[in-house]
């Protein structure tokens, strides 16, 4: 028995619950996996897995199993890259998991350069509002947003992803300026569709924190479609202020301040987006210049003009 190969199987097994997307995870057959899995088990002499009609679950001893070897794995692995790609030229693929919005209008044009300057890299990117685990879902590099970044990773913060609101100048012109919260009951919004729900603008003001209920003409789980609705004169947006600053600086939108209230959405001031990755493989020379290279190009102030 290859107890590499029956480790990794399991390993995968047990991340994705289900023997049938563990193989085409791996690229081999479901009959493979689950033949690898039953050596392992005779092996070790032990049940790791639960296995029903519908779902596959850690036993026990499958978790403490789990547990033990998933990070000698991940070493392992560390350590064949870091050998193998450990070169002056950077080489070998780059997996890297962002915010969707943020990837489109910030990360993909980066990337770019970077590829020019290092063509030995292949980028893999996803670009997801889903939160992304480095270690389970083998990932070199994430960029999320958030306002606590997982102990476990280097975090490298971006910006503070300050939320600003916009309107094209022929908007103002024919709906008029905003100048209260109460204003906005007159005016067209565009509002952004997150992975669950809408998420309605929130609003700070001398009181605290109140969520605002408009009137919405248009909404969407794209943000660059909302920027676009928002040039083409169909509406108010709050976007972050990355996503707007060429729109800003040529004339196609303008930022609007509210006199009475700062709008946002999301409460939490902390808010910002960071750079991820594990120290471990900081130490592979495509992690390495990749990190480097994107927290150079990436980090910015917090002006949204």
């Amino acid at each position: 028995m290859d107890q590499l190969r029956a480790i990794s199987c399991f390993i995968k097994v047990a991340e994705l619950r289900s023997f049938a997307e563990a193989a085409r995870a791996l690229g081999v057959p479901a009959s493979s996996v689950s033949r690898r899995l039953q050596d392992l088990e005779e092996e070790l002499g032990v049940i790791l897995l639960s296995r029903t009609t519908r779902v596959v679950r850690l036993t026990e001893l499958g978790q403490l199993y789990l547990d033990r070897v998933r990070p000698t794995l991940d070493d392992l692995r560390y350590a064949n890259e870091l050998v193998k790609h450990h070169l002056d030229s950077p080489t070998g693929t780059l997996r890297i998991s962002a915010l969707a919005g943020y990837g489109e209008y910030r990360l993909v044009p980066a990337l770019r350069r970077m590829r020019q300057r290092y063509p030995g890299l292949v980028v893999d990117l996803d670009l997801t509002d889903q939160v992304t685990d480095l270690t389970s879902d083998e990932i070199d590099i994430a960029i999320r947003a958030t306002a606590s970044p997982p102990q476990r990773a280097i975090a490298r913060r971006l910006n503070s992803n300050q939320y600003v609101l916009v309107a094209a100048p022929a908007y103002l012109s024919k709906h008029g300026y905003p100048r209260c919260l109460d204003d906005l009951q007159n005016h067209r919004t565009l509002l952004y569709r997150g992975p669950d729900r809408i998420v309605y603008w929130q609003a700070k003001t001398a009181g605290g924190w109140a969520e605002i209920k408009t009137n919405p003409t248009f909404i969407c789980n794209i943000g660059k479609e909302l920027v676009a609705e928002a040039e083409a004169g169909n509406g108010l947006a709050v976007v972050p202020g990355w996503a707007i600053k060429e729109q800003v600086a040529s004339g196609l939108l303008q930022i609007l301040i509210l006199e009475d209230s700062k709008l946002a959405l999301s409460r939490n001031e902390e808010t910002g987006t960071y750079l991820l990755y594990l120290q471990p493989k900081y130490r592979l020379m495509k992690t390495k210049v990749a990190v480097d290279f994107l927290v150079q190009e990436l980090t910015e102030g917090d002006e949204a003009g």
